[in-house]
């Protein structure tokens, strides 16, 4: 009877493996490499042992260690998980993924590969190894330290970015370039199959799950749970995505149940022998030959791993905010790239589109930087204590102040989850429509140019120029998050700055590619040389009041119509034409005390600083009050300060004053708008002084109309004060000075009883 060699080789392989493994991990090995070896000694480059008979059974053998595998990382996924990491895992993520991508890359053209070969490599480069990592931590007992546990919420941000790398390699791989419409055809595609599985994974799946929950025993559980992992297998096939991404998909509808951790436990053993097979296979994959002749590469890539991952884990962590000793700690641990790569070095070879020298390159590579990582881990300590008594003591200084150790604290502050949900948001719709605009104008814009204006490089230039100017109000609109926000989380801790600082210019960077992406149809040099070019006007855009204007209208006008209905509906609930309970309860009044005149003179110096975005409505001082002081207004001793503006403003300004020894807050609660005028009386005001709210409905023959809140006017020649518009259905509360007033806009004005009689005289307000 003649067995069969699926069998055969199945039993070398696991016997073989058992054995390796076993002294890796008697001499305190990763078990990884330990099936690495193996998969090596059982190949046909190693004629001393026995070898697999079948190589294609193998083949599919290790197809299945991948499905397995990604179904397992996505039993291990949830969107709570993301959460829990914090900002900071984001912010190393990015940093990491984003540098060495682009150092790959480079590190392949340098050495002559193709394209592909230079852009898969960046891909395997970019992510390090979950399990050597985890296994280093365990054997050291350093799992629960706040570097560790940082570092494991960065690899799993990088495992989920990895997925979406995979498609966008699938993409370009079928063209063989970069191809802007294609990648986001895929992207399209994407959205269409996670809208399914989120369907499925909240509302489908859990409830059969409880159905069938009686019914159930490990048995039944496991054959479910790969019938529900090899079916997105077929569905993401089906639509054009690999395998991986499927299982991955499927991994993460049950991982949201609550039979999640039973299915873990049961799944556990088949994950580990396919994944067992599949690294077996990377091993046997490796050629000597191949080795000696691209020695050089090797010890090349290997260098560049270790000292990229190493540097660039070390500044992410930096820019987070978490402290230098933090940063060293977790940068010495992110030093080597593991079995992700695997998988993208497996999709490049099944796509055909990658040398065949690249894999075992890779394996190599791999090899020696999980050999280096306890290294590293084990220094890390001795390599902080070294850089911190060899830094400058500015350097230190500023590295102290802009960091802190209880960065992973302030990272789950409920303002930083709202800051960094807008700034996704608005990132996303933003660089949507910038695409739109680059694929409208090199697609019909330039070609229309060209026929009916002028041809080569002058066609060229008119057709970027025009596009690149349609640009620019979207460029604003994605750098114009809550500055409120923004400046309240910029004065809660100085460990903020480095995180938002980061995450604006990660925008100015999008930005700039997109505008790059147009210069490089009439300027032929690198694209890398592009984005820096670009990134210069950006700058000035998002810091010109005068665009700044125009675009918040644009704003305020997708916001109108986007919520028409929401709007109206509110509207009508406030009751009759003319109220303003949209106003009172939205705008604040709070009170200072000035206790020394030292560092604040005049009004302008509270309000010169950026972070200060409350207006000073009114001074109470010795018994007189005086009404929207002006700018060189002069400041006492013992003045008491009326501010008015938003919570998020109020809180803001507080952030800003609450150190400075000259002023404090009073025990006076904040009031609201309406509370506020109606009690005046409480501070013995004359009627003629008290403040009141007055409605300008803006007309064609306004003098207000198409200006400027800045240059209305309106301040200097009557006394008054802008807190609020109501634009159609949609109120604008404390509008920024920049902002254009439009015909129809109802302007909400503060003023005394002379700013009333001003207006009325100047027929403003129709008495």
């Amino acid at each position: 009877m003649n067995l069969d060699s699926l069998i055969s080789d199945l039993a070398l392989i696991t016997i073989v493996a058992a054995t390796v493994t076993l002294i890796f991990r008697k001499i305190k090995q990763p078990v990884v490499l330990g099936y690495i070896v193996a998969g090596f000694l059982i190949s046909p480059n190693f004629v001393y042992m026995p070898t697999v008979v079948e190589g294609a059974d193998i083949h599919v053998w290790a197809n299945i260690g991948i499905v397995f595998l990604m179904f397992g990382l996505g039993l291990e996924f949830s969107f709570k998980k993301i959460v829990t990491v914090g900002g900071s895992a984001f912010v190393i993520a990015l940093t990491v993924m984003c540098a060495m991508i682009l150092i790959g890359t480079g590190v392949g053209s340098l050495l002559g590969w193709s394209k592909m070969d230079s852009i898969f490599l960046g891909g395997m480069l970019s992510m390090s190894s979950t399990m050597i990592i985890l296994k280093a931590y365990e054997e050291y007992d350093l799992k629960r330290e706040k570097f560790a546990q940082l570092v494991l919420g960065t690899l799993v941000i990088e495992d989920i970015a990895g997925i979406f790398m995979m498609i966008v390699l699938t993409t370009i791989s079928v063209g063989q370039s970069v191809s802007g419409v294609a990648v986001f055809s895929e992207i399209g595609m994407l959205l269409v199959f996670l809208i399914i599985w989120l369907v499925m994974g909240i509302y489908l799946i859990p409830s059969v799950l409880k159905r069938i929950s009686s019914l159930l025993n490990d048995e039944l559980l496991l054959i479910v749970s790969v019938g529900l992992c090899l079916g997105m297998v077929v569905i993401a096939n089906l639509i054009g995505f690999s395998s991986a991404l499927g299982a991955f998909m499927g991994g993460s509808i049950l991982a949201g149940t609550v039979q999640s951790v039973k299915i873990e436990r049961v799944v556990t053993p088949l994950k580990d022998l396919f994944g067992a097979v599949f690294f077996v296979s990377v091993g046997m994959l490796i050629e000597p030959d191949l080795l000696i002749e691209y020695i050089l590469p090797i010890i090349v890539i290997a260098i560049v791993t270790i000292l990229g991952q190493m540097t660039f884990a070390t500044v992410g962590t930096l820019l987070s905010g978490q402290t230098l000793h933090t940063a060293v700690r977790g940068g010495f641990s992110m030093v080597q790239i593991g079995e992700f790569s695997f998988i993208v070095a497996t999709l490049g070879m099944s796509l055909g589109v990658i040398s065949n020298f690249l894999y075992p390159i890779i394996v190599c590579v791999s090899v020696i930087t999980s050999f280096t990582t306890p290294i590293f881990i084990n220094n890390s300590e001795k390599v902080y204590n070294f850089i911190n008594k060899g830094l400058p003591d500015g350097v230190k200084i500023f590295i102290r102040k802009n960091t802190s150790e209880n960065r992973s604290s302030n990272d789950k502050d409920k303002d930083w989850f709202v800051y960094i949900k807008k700034v996704i948001y608005r990132t996303l719709i933003c660089s949507l429509i910038l695409f739109i605009i680059y694929w409208t104008g090199t697609r019909y814009v330039s070609p229309l140019i060209e026929e009916y204006i002028a041809t080569g490089i002058t066609g060229g230039i008119i057709a970027s120029i025009i596009t690149c100017v349609m640009m620019i109000p979207f460029v604003n609109l994605m750098h114009g998050t809550n500055n409120a926000l923004f400046t309240k989380l910029w004065l809660k801790h100085r460990s903020n700055r480095m995180p938002l600082l980061t995450l604006k210019a990660m925008r100015i960077v999008i930005a700039a590619c997109f505008v790059a992406l147009v210069l490089r149809t009439i300027l032929h040099i690198p694209f890398i040389l592009l984005v820096i070019i670009a990134a210069i006007p950006i700058i000035f855009i998002i810091r010109s009041d005068y665009i700044k204007g125009k675009t918040i209208n644009i704003e305020l006008r997708f916001i109108s119509n986007f919520e028409e209905k929401t709007l109206s509906r509110q509207k009508k609930e406030r009751g009759v034409k003319g109220e303003i309970h949209w106003l009172n309860e939205a705008m604040f009044v709070t009170e200072f005390e000035v206790l020394d005149t030292k560092e604040f003179k005049t009004i302008y110096d509270f309000s010169k600083s950026r972070a200060f975005m409350v207006t000073i409505i009114r001074i109470i001082r010795d018994g007189k009050v005086i009404n929207l002081p002006g700018k060189n207004e002069v400041v006492k001793e013992g003045d008491i300060l009326h501010m008015l503006g938003t919570m998020d403003e109020i809180d803001a300004c507080t952030l800003l004053l609450e150190d400075n020894e000259y002023i404090e807050y009073t025990d006076r609660d904040d009031m609201r708008l309406k509370d506020y005028i109606y009690g005046q009386a409480f501070y013995n005001i004359a009627p003629v002084e008290q403040l009141i709210c007055c409605p300008i409905r803006i007309d064609n023959d306004s003098e207000f109309v198409r200006k400027s809140i800045k240059n209305s006017g309106l301040r200097a020649r009557y006394r008054g004060s802008i807190i609020g518009i109501e634009r159609g259905d949609l109120p604008i509360t404390n509008p920024d000075k920049e902002t254009i007033i439009q015909l129809n806009d109802m302007l909400w004005v503060i003023g005394t009883k002379r700013m009333a009689d001003s207006l009325i005289k100047g027929d403003v307000l129709h008495g």
